[in-house]
């Protein structure tokens, strides 16, 4: 097998020719390419050389895979808002396109450069088409490369790229994202370098190969070509290498799109349908062989052909706040069986019961809260209850009569009065946030909207709020989410419940739950709504969300951990189950001196009638009482 160039290699290589490499697939093993793929017999090969369609914008773009495909789609607007105007020049073009790019059909090797001269590792050079464009420049090129190889016997085949700029490499399927093979990618605009790799060709055939080529202001070139056995570089289409085609063949049976989108996050509760858009020839799918499942269970798909699409919807009955939601579609196709499975998972804005705290609005006055108007506990909420409330800014000391220490905790090296905030004179950082997406709240928006920043190791705020009760008294059980954000380092936090504690009356603060996404958010503006988990799970790791019981008067902490800086915006409060069932004693028994108690709840105990009762500390049902006092009563709750 050849020996393939690593990350750790071309890292090096960056740092000492002054190019930037930011992501680049490293194969350690050659890529299994199936026999289903052979395109054999569904077209003609009478058009040696390969097809380009080729865009090139007047103004600066993002060097990422994403914004590149949205330019080729004709998704990606000018600085107007109109879609991006294609600058290549039409002449010799196949097919003229002033968004889309226009679409030439070329022979020859694949050596592209923008001058045309000599680069790269094997010299047959020949010009961009459309390139220089009509403002003469060769920058800011975004190119689609489609075509046929003729591989001549099942094996191993050696490739390499020389290229600038970024790219991507697929077969397989290519018109279906659910059935396609990545072969190679590299993100980001850089001069340019060699990238190689192994295909193991399962039998001989046709392959259709899909090339995302894009370039940012510098130097545009690109080649493709195989390793003969004596390590030769032999460019395709030229004399003793692979030949290429650009004639287009039938497609195969393949997956357009569904709706919610395969991994789709964020599905409103009131999505009625999945719909899934296939697209195949009129015999290559027996619509007796289409099955699906949905979490598992099969399912009745309604089916509607017309030409050569087929469209599945697949009912959707009250789907649940925060779920995921697996599903599969099965069928024959000219390929065989096949098997298209993803998932999406809903979102929690919709469901009842949802309850809201903001950020910036924690305690003040050393314990009090505001009751006077809805903020997000009781309904909707503009925003701006608690703007100058509080103080501290500037406190060092925690038994300074101020609510520093108390409601909140700032780091004193760090707790100036901000020259802007929402509550300056605590000193506690905010800014504003008025996009919708940083407003809207599940069925109402805040008009007034900040977010706590600069949130670093060993800070924390106090929520006091009252949270519902059942009809019996019980409380519920939430699972908590906090939309948070984080430039560099992974957002880690911990929520607890403070209480008195019966013996010292010093407050204590009981974990129940963790912020640990084990993972910063694209930059400190990109917040993402993250789930609490339980005390013991990892960072990143594992999906057991916390459940907390809350009811009546409760206070909660939020407390940044170690190795942690991040930005919070809002709580949200899920209900997770019905209320929580009131404990009872079953019953009392002896045992010699001693009395055993069966209980469900959380078994508490108290010196007199009279008093305060406390839980019992670690116990469970059926709890032995050892006598120590002359009497002792118990409940359970």
């Amino acid at each position: 097998m050849q020996q393939v160039l690593s990350k750790a290699f071309l890292a090096l290589v960056s740092l000492t020719t002054g190019f930037r490499v930011l992501t680049l697939q490293a194969q350690l093993e050659p890529i299994q390419i199936p026999g289903k793929f052979d395109l054999s017999g569904r077209t003609e090969l009478s058009q040696p050389g390969f097809q380009i369609r080729i865009h090139q914008a007047n103004e600066d773009l993002l060097n990422t895979e994403l914004e590149r495909e949205k330019v080729l789609a004709g998704m990606r607007p000018d600085s107007l808002g109109f879609p991006l105007e294609n600058f290549a020049k039409e002449t010799g073009a196949a097919r003229e396109d002033w968004i889309l790019g226009h679409t030439f059909l070329a022979e020859g090797a694949v050596d592209l450069e923008q001058d045309g001269k000599a680069a790269g590792a094997a010299n047959e050079e020949q010009m961009i088409p459309g390139i220089p464009g009509f403002e003469e420049k060769t920058s800011f090129l975004t190119a689609e490369i489609l075509m046929l190889i003729e591989i001549p016997e099942s094996g191993t085949y050696s490739f390499g790229l020389n290229a600038s700029g970024g790219f991507t490499v697929a077969t397989g399927n290519v018109n279906d994202v659910m059935d396609i093979i990545r072969i190679a990618e590299v993100d980001g605009h850089q001069e340019a370098i060699t990238t190689r790799f192994d295909l193991k060709f399962e039998q001989a055939g046709i392959y259709q190969f899909r090339t995302l080529w894009y370039t940012g202001d510098g130097n545009a070139s690109f080649e493709w070509w195989t390793l003969d056995s004596e390590e030769n570089r032999i460019l395709l289409n030229t004399e003793g290498g692979l030949r290429t085609f650009n004639n287009q063949p039938d497609p195969l049976t393949s997956f357009v799109r569904s709706t919610p989108s395969p991994d789709a996050k964020g599905v409103l509760l009131n999505q009625s349908a999945l719909e899934i858009e296939i697209k195949h020839d009129l015999s290559s799918v027996s619509n007796d062989s289409i099955t699906a499942t949905l979490n598992g269970e099969p399912v009745t798909p309604r089916i509607q052909v017309t030409g050569d699409t087929l469209n599945v919807s697949i009912e959707l009955n009250e789907l649940s706040a925060f779920t995921q939601y697996d599903w599969t579609l099965s069928f024959d196709s000219e390929s065989g069986s096949r098997e298209i499975a993803s998932s999406f998972t809903t979102a929690i804005f919709g469901a009842e019961g949802l309850l809201f705290i903001e950020a910036e609005d924690f305690d003040f006055g050393r314990g009090q809260w505001e009751q006077r108007t809805p903020t997000g506990m009781t309904g909707a909420y503009p925003g701006g209850a608690y703007r100058n409330r509080g103080n501290g800014a500037g406190e060092t000391d925690v038994n300074a009569d101020t609510d520093f220490g108390v409601d909140y905790f700032e780091d004193p090296s760090t707790n100036g009065k901000p020259l802007s905030a929402y509550r300056p004179d605590t000193g506690v950082e905010t800014v504003r946030r008025t996009s919708q997406e940083d407003t809207k709240r599940g069925t109402f928006s805040v008009i007034t909207n900040h977010s706590v920043t600069d949130n670093n190791e060993g800070e924390w705020l106090n929520y006091t709020r009252d949270f519902p009760l059942s009809a019996n008294g019980s409380k519920f059980e939430y699972h908590i989410f906090v939309r948070a954000s984080s430039g560099d380092k992974p957002i880690h936090a911990s929520l607890g419940l403070v209480s008195p504690n019966p013996e010292s009356g010093e407050l204590t603060v009981n974990t129940v739950a963790l912020l640990n996404p084990g993972r910063a958010t694209a930059d400190s503006s990109t917040f993402e709504l993250f789930p609490l988990r339980e005390t013991d799970s990892q960072p990143g790791e594992g999906n057991a969300l916390a459940r907390v019981e809350l009811g009546g008067t409760e206070v909660l902490r939020i407390t940044t951990l170690a190795e942690s800086s991040h930005d919070l915006d809002y709580f949200v409060f899920l209900p997770a189950a019905s209320a929580v069932e009131p404990g009872e004693i079953i019953s009392f028994a002896r045992d010699g001196n001693h009395l055993v108690i069966e209980y469900t709840g959380t078994l508490k105990s108290a010196a007199s009638l009279a008093s305060e009762y406390t839980p019992v500390k670690e116990a469970s049902s059926p709890f032995t009482v050892i006598p120590e006092d002359s009497q002792k009563f118990f409940i359970a709750e």
